[in-house]
């Protein structure tokens, strides 16, 4: 089973916050997969802090649903724009949080701090910004630590900022409302397998659709259910692995992130690429299996409940390209991953 692999750096000095006012504003991180990677910093910090202290998260509006699906974060204030503008100032201010930790390492993040004017702005340094924050520690390292340790780590080590938490990956799973993935379709006795065939990052993240149909196929007579999901860029995909097969619910493009939420706590067991289903599932507390292509499990593996992980023994990898560069072997590190190797290590073929 992964674990993820923590790295301790040297503790921050601790700012003393004099004031906590309306409590802590956390700017977070832009995209599914990242936002979440964070959460388990985020769970330690509030452990570590005294009780009482509010939580409040600043995000883009895509990632509203994901915010409010944490228990332990108490206001949530979403951005229609990349930057935060006008009455979206106004919310935040009026939330008066004496202090903003800043995630994300753009110039416009910590910029969005500055804008709420909070006496106390922490972020890292670097990238221009660091006029912005009142409280920074060093960049983020740019290809170091590679195969070294998760990122979580540097997570673990910004928030440690505000004082000393458990290196830890450990988090109160995200909640979901379950009626959603039964208005959806999710009904009946039979365990519910959840595919996700799609990948933002590139195809060099992508295991074959008809490779996830193939194993569709064997969850079907096996006598599970299948669900596939994904964005509306997955749908191609998604239709791929569906295609022609009874008993399987292709939702890819047909959900909000609330909605899928609440599928992927539905599903007794989850097989998808690196991506932000695979994190959101295991931030949900969801046992799955992993297919790792181009990318680094051990900076970027799930993060929560038991998963396992299915990765190629090529020697080019992990590339950390979008697309394969090899010419004579296109994407080797995926195509060498079977289906009935994956399918050998599914719940179903195991009991």
């Amino acid at each position: 089973m992964y674990t993820p692999i923590l790295k301790q750096f040297s503790q921050p000095n601790a700012v003393q916050i004099d004031d906590w006012r309306g409590g802590l504003l956390i700017r977070s991180t832009n995209w599914l997969g990242d936002a979440l990677m964070t959460l388990p910093a985020i769970y330690q910090l509030r452990r570590a802090l005294p009780a009482g202290i509010p939580f409040s998260i600043l995000c883009p509006a895509n990632l509203k649903s994901m915010w409010e699906a944490c228990p332990f974060v108490d206001n949530v204030v979403s951005m229609a724009q990349k930057r935060i503008v006008g009455a979206e100032v106004a919310t935040v201010r009026s939330l008066d949080p004496g202090v903003t930790l800043v995630l994300p390492n753009s110039f416009g993040s910590a910029l969005d701090a500055y804008k709420i004017k909070t006496p106390y702005r922490l972020g890292r340094r670097g990238r221009m910004r660091t006029l912005l924050l009142t409280h920074t520690i060093k960049e983020w390292p740019r290809g170091e630590n590679i195969g070294a340790c998760h990122q979580l780590s540097y997570y673990l080590e910004l928030v440690s900022m505000l004082g000393a938490v458990e290196y830890s990956a450990s988090c109160e799973p995200m909640t979901a409302n379950p009626d959603l993935a039964v208005q959806l379709g999710m009904d009946g006795d039979a365990p519910w397998l959840a595919l996700a065939p799609g990948a933002a990052y590139g195809p060099a993240k992508q295991w074959s659709p008809k490779s996830f149909h193939r194993v569709a196929e064997e969850a079907i007579q096996r006598g599970w259910r299948v669900v596939v999901v994904g964005g509306p860029g997955d749908k191609n995909a998604a239709e791929e692995t569906a295609k022609d097969l009874k008993g399987v619910l292709n939702l890819a493009g047909k959900t909000n992130l609330a909605q899928l939420i609440s599928v992927l706590a539905k599903s007794d067991f989850v097989l998808s690429n690196d991506s932000g289903s695979m994190h959101l599932a295991a931030a949900l507390g969801r046992s799955g299996l992993a297919i790792f292509g181009s990318t680094d499990p051990i900076a970027t593996g799930p993060v929560g409940g038991s998963w396992d992980l299915a990765i190629s023994e090529e020697f080019c990898r992990p590339c950390f390209k979008r697309t394969c560069p090899r010419g004579d072997v296109p994407y080797a590190c995926l195509e060498s991953i079977t289906p009935e190797h994956v399918i050998s290590r599914l719940p179903f073929a195991t009991s």
